[in-house]
């Protein structure tokens, strides 16, 4: 049974990443390309046109704010109240690909996400001292998981040992969901997690029956409130790749939502 989910599990992860923006709109100018190559012009050069206008696009961003801030505008930010006499219980980290790389400094093997995830965790753990801190997330074939990598940021950072509590085993949100809920059953929890991915983490979450507060964090679609130069526009990598994160959180919530109805169509 195990073996079976682990190869469900990669063949959800490959299929997920043939689905992401760049791989997909290439394949659909490799295509574009046969097609040709074989004479059918019409229809190739329809495709080339196709992939590379939607790649352009993407990689502005008008379009990639467009795309990611209905995600990010779904939770407002967590405003610590010291003053409502019900101080949270427990303060839950998300895991984020890392690479635990040890010759590089230990914040440096973490990436953008699993590094402001982990920063906010610290801040609000410092704000609620009572708070217990959980970490999660998985090695991903790393020597070393997100959960663990958590735990030395939060104590190189001042949290004590013994308000860690660390699950290097779940996989993705779906496995983390069903490992925390039980463990903060009953108890005030705020869900730390990256601001497009919150809308899909509270719904695994409230599925498995918990109700943890948002506190996203790792914003992108930041606005500026001052007159912005022409170039700004121009397309870039790091559009594109805000483009992708929108994209994937999309097709996350679209596999869950398919999976759901798939579930109680069975149980009917």
């Amino acid at each position: 049974m195990s073996v079976y989910m682990e190869m469900a599990f990669l063949a959800k992860k490959w299929l997920g990443s043939l689905l992401l923006p760049l791989p997909l709109l290439l394949i659909l100018g490799f295509f574009g390309l046969i097609m040709l190559l074989r004479q059918h012009r019409r229809s190739g050069n329809s495709l080339l046109l196709l992939s590379l206008t939607a790649l352009l696009l993407l990689s502005t961003r008008p379009v990639a704010n467009l795309l990611i801030a209905p995600l990010e505008s779904q939770f407002p930010p967590h405003v610590v109240d010291s003053t409502s006499g019900l101080p949270v219980q427990d303060i839950i980290v998300l895991g984020a690909a890392q690479v635990a790389d040890l010759s590089l400094p230990l914040l440096s093997q973490l990436g953008n996400a699993g590094l402001v995830r982990i920063t906010e965790g610290v801040r609000l753990a410092h704000a609620y001292p009572e708070a217990r801190l959980i970490l999660s997330g998985y090695a991903g074939g790393e020597g070393r998981s997100s959960a663990e990598l958590y735990g030395a940021v939060a104590l190189a950072l001042g949290i004590a040992p013994d308000r860690l509590l660390m699950l290097p085993e779940p996989k993705d949100t779906a496995e983390e969901a069903a490992a925390i809920a039980p463990l903060i059953a009953g108890r005030r929890a705020l869900l730390v997690t990256s601001a497009s991915h919150m809308p899909r983490s509270m719904v695994l979450f409230r599925a498995r029956g918990a109700r943890p507060r948002a506190a996203p964090v790792g914003h992108h679609a930041r606005e500026s409130s001052a007159i912005l130069p022409l170039y700004t526009y121009l397309p870039r990598g790091h559009y594109l790749e805000r483009s992708e994160i929108a994209w994937h959180e999309y097709l996350g919530l679209g596999w869950q939502w398919l999976t759901s109805k798939t579930d109680r169509t069975e149980n009917k």
